[in-house]
């Protein structure tokens, strides 16, 4: 059984990390129920990943499993069978108690591209630059970043550059005069990947991101980003900036293809898309020992 928190204040990241773990499960012949937290749950099942900010998967009233693993990029120390820590840059020192710790950017869990998903060529003039600031963002940063990038009238070889906002269903949904609105429930995967650059948080739109090679401007909307994205940052996978300077950052970019193309390489190499499979090892792993 997967769990996951999702909803207002929460977005859809803890959601596509499951979503990704279970596509794995699934192919490998494993019956798999994924499960929307509340604040009452209990669940019970041979095996139980818990990613959950609000709850705790070591409280003993909450999860009964032969197998109790989390998905934690807090450090909250949990005392599970496996913690999965899928910032890239992480360590397992933040994670004594348990028995195993998966920590860093090979256990990024992301979805494997749709088989019909196009990537843009990075090498070709900057046609369109999506933003997304997660499905919760209620104070619409998204939308004042997609603004101010439309109001520069951005241009490349492909003529004036198309500013794209996803709107999550949880967040602000005015869309800014010029801009593109974006709604996209069943995943992000195919617009990322049409994306000349992206503007994200450092959610898991990110590391999706960053499995498809794109261009990426990185903001750190909350504490628990930083670690994502200052730690791709030294990877030299993405420009990290602020919403006061994410317009630079954006031009930067429409005007470099060099730069565009390094960032590319460095982002497939930081993020490989095997990270579910690794994760799926060691649950095999631990049920079966």
């Amino acid at each position: 059984m997967l769990v996951f928190d999702e909803g207002p204040g929460v977005g859809l990241g803890h959601r596509r990390r499951m979503e990704a773990l279970a596509a794995e499960l699934t192919s490998r012949g494993y019956d798999c129920a994924l499960v929307a937290l509340d604040a009452t749950s209990t669940v019970a099942a041979d095996v139980v990943v818990v990613d959950s900010y609000r709850l705790r998967a070591d409280a003993a009233t909450f999860a009964r499993a032969r197998v109790v693993g989390a998905v934690d990029d807090l450090g909250r120390d949990l005392a599970v069978d496996v913690v999965v820590d899928p910032s890239p840059g992480a360590v397992g020192a933040a994670h004594r108690r348990a028995r195993r710790v998966l920590a860093g950017a090979a256990y990024a869990l992301v979805s494997e591209p749709h088989s019909d998903t196009i990537e843009a060529a990075v090498d070709e003039p900057v046609a369109r630059v999506v933003v997304t600031m997660g499905a919760a963002d209620a104070e619409g940063v998204g939308a004042c970043i997609a603004d101010t990038l439309a109001q520069c009238e951005l241009s490349s070889g492909a003529g004036l550059v198309e500013i794209r906002l996803v709107v999550g269903p949880w967040g602000a949904s005015d869309v800014p005069c010029g801009v593109t609105q974006v709604w996209a429930p069943d995943g992000l995967g195919r617009e990322l990947a049409s994306a000349s650059v992206v503007v994200t948080a450092g959610g898991v739109s990110l590391l999706e991101s960053c499995r498809l090679g794109r261009p990426i401007v990185a903001v750190a909307l909350a504490d628990n980003q930083r670690q994502a994205v200052f730690g791709l940052e030294q990877e030299g996978a993405v420009i990290v900036a602020t919403p006061q300077t994410v317009v630079g950052a954006v031009r930067s970019l429409v005007d470099d293809r060099h730069r565009r193309q390094m960032l590319s390489a460095a982002a497939r190499s930081a993020i490989d898309g095997e990270g579910a499979a690794r994760v799926a090892d060691m649950l095999e792993q631990l049920a079966f020992r």
